[in-house]
């Protein structure tokens, strides 16, 4: 317990919240995570330097802290702790102090949100990959730092992308510079030398920004993110593919992404594109999804600088040619759906809430890294979980989205429930158990592990959970950093 004492030294630097009402707006609410403690206050330094003052008093007091940088209401659970701990509230942090069109670049404090970033963006002619709709408050550094995937398959080259150079702070309280921000000169003198700090790798051979990524505030806290953005395009045509027979429309997915043909793709079955669309207005759900086929495929082509409207023509000749050779035909528009308005919600934030929660109050998400033609497979080995718990195919929503040019893919399976109906959720944590496991056993890669999967995933490897137990003793001695994250 945090003595008056500290909270009075921790106030003289630090706005500090104490209040009940304030600190249960950092709690995760889901109904299916283990919430951990409500945290005992909640701490807003003024910059990195007050900030490293916090992190070296946490290590000399030995209380836990937990860097938060997205606005409620929090769902997931990354930022849930069972240890007593303190609140690192960076949301107020939400500068973007430098942007370089030449280079395609811009830094970002934790607190931006996507709809800010493609704002100011958007003035300067360029733009983010984002992932499908992120809701209002989600911070851009808490989503690409987490490896959420976009839905611009195309211009990612490593699962980190668009995630460059960082800044954080070790459990020591020593500051550290990612890539080529770490040097040589001041971010300000590699910038007077055409530097623009986009390499990732370094110093030297090394790679440490990838022991945060991914880390949930275990390993350190970032107080900026330099990302890859992109030009936005001079013209754009967005365009479905849709049908009931996946794998055709996995095919022809494949054949799109090997030249790396088209821009913004994605793969939604009925409920879940019904759910996208319908977020602002639940009431017209029942209508959109029955108006669709199983499956509907996003593809988007655009142009650029350059001949863009020559651009478009002849990928739109390459992707009609291609949809007719898979059996399938590119459309504008499919049921209550039409193409551009597709795109729109998904690049576009979804509201206060998550998109995936409007409908029923919440969703459970089963999420994990595969193959895209290991699609159908895993889709039999859910529903076959799911029949089990009295769950129709019907009432779960599908998201594939292709990450790195579709060398691998992000599967996501949603069930709508409701939160407050005791036998729903209790059906509903037996039923991730039981996915869960299935889904291991048939080699799904959970590689950025909530719930149920955070427990299995490192219970089933204890020689990879015991290195991570060295590596965060080396960055976070005195276990300060979001203490019991990964059960370490």
């Amino acid at each position: 317990m945090l003595s008056t004492n500290i909270l009075n030294d921790l106030s003289q630097n630090n706005t500090v919240e104490t209040s009940a009402e304030k600190l249960k707006t950092y709690e995760v609410r889901n109904p299916l995570v283990r919430s951990g403690r409500t945290p005992q206050c909640a701490i807003k330094p003024k910059d990195v330097p007050g900030l490293q003052k916090l992190i070296r008093k946490a290590k000399e007091e030995k209380f836990g802290l937990v860097p938060v940088s997205s606005g409620g209401p929090h769902t997931k659970g990354g930022i849930a702790c069972s240890a007593e701990h303190a609140v690192v509230d960076l949301v107020g942090w939400n500068k973007i102090p430098w942007v370089n069109r030449r280079n395609r670049v811009c830094f970002v404090e934790p607190g931006v949100t996507y709809g800010e970033l493609n704002n100011f963006l958007k003035g300067h002619g360029m733009t983010l990959p984002t992932p499908l709709a992120p809701r209002n408050a989600k911070s851009v550094l808490a989503s690409t730092v987490d490896r959420e995937p976009h839905i611009w398959p195309r211009m990612q080259w490593d699962l980190q992308d668009p995630v460059a150079c960082t800044e954080f702070i070790y459990g020591t309280g020593e500051l550290f510079r990612s890539g080529a921000a770490g040097g040589p000169g001041t971010l300000e003198e590699q910038r007077r030398s055409k530097g623009a700090q986009k390499m990732p790798m370094g110093p030297g051979q090394t790679d440490f920004q990838r022991i945060l990524i991914g880390a949930q505030g275990s390993m350190g806290i970032m107080t900026w993110i330099s990302l890859r953005t992109e030009l936005l395009p001079s013209v754009e045509r967005p365009l479905l593919v849709a049908g009931d027979q996946l794998a055709r429309i996995i095919e022809y997915v494949y054949e799109v992404q090997r030249p790396w043909l088209g821009e913004q793709t994605f793969i939604l079955n009925r409920l879940a594109a019904a759910m996208l669309m319908t977020c602002g207005n639940p009431g017209s759900f029942d209508r959109v999804r029955d108006s669709l086929p199983e499956y509907i495929c996003m593809q988007n082509i655009a142009g650029f600088e350059r001949l863009p409207a020559e651009r478009l023509e002849y990928q739109y000749e390459e992707l009609k040619n291609m949809a007719g050779g898979n059996g399938l035909k590119l459309i504008d528009s499919v049921g209550e759906i039409e193409a551009p308005a597709l795109l729109k919600a998904a690049q576009s934030p979804s509201g206060p809430r998550d998109w995936r929660h409007v409908i029923k109050g919440h969703c459970l998400s089963v999420f994990f890294l595969s193959l895209l033609n290991n699609s159908e497979k895993y889709i039999a080995v859910v529903r076959e979980s799911a029949g089990s718990f009295n769950i129709s195919a019907g009432q779960i929503g599908i998201y594939i989205q292709p990450v790195i040019q579709n060398h691998a893919c992000h599967m996501e399976f949603m069930v709508p429930f409701n939160p407050d109906d005791g036998r729903e959720v209790e059906n509903m944590k037996n039923f991730e158990a039981d996915v869960t496991e299935r889904l291991i056993k048939a080699r799904a890669f959970f590689s950025r592990p909530y719930g149920k999967a955070a427990e299995l995933v490192f219970k089933n490897n204890p020689g990879n959970t015991d290195l991570i137990r060295v590596i965060k003793g080396l960055f976070d001695p005195e276990n300060i950093l979001n203490p019991g994250k990964f059960y370490l």
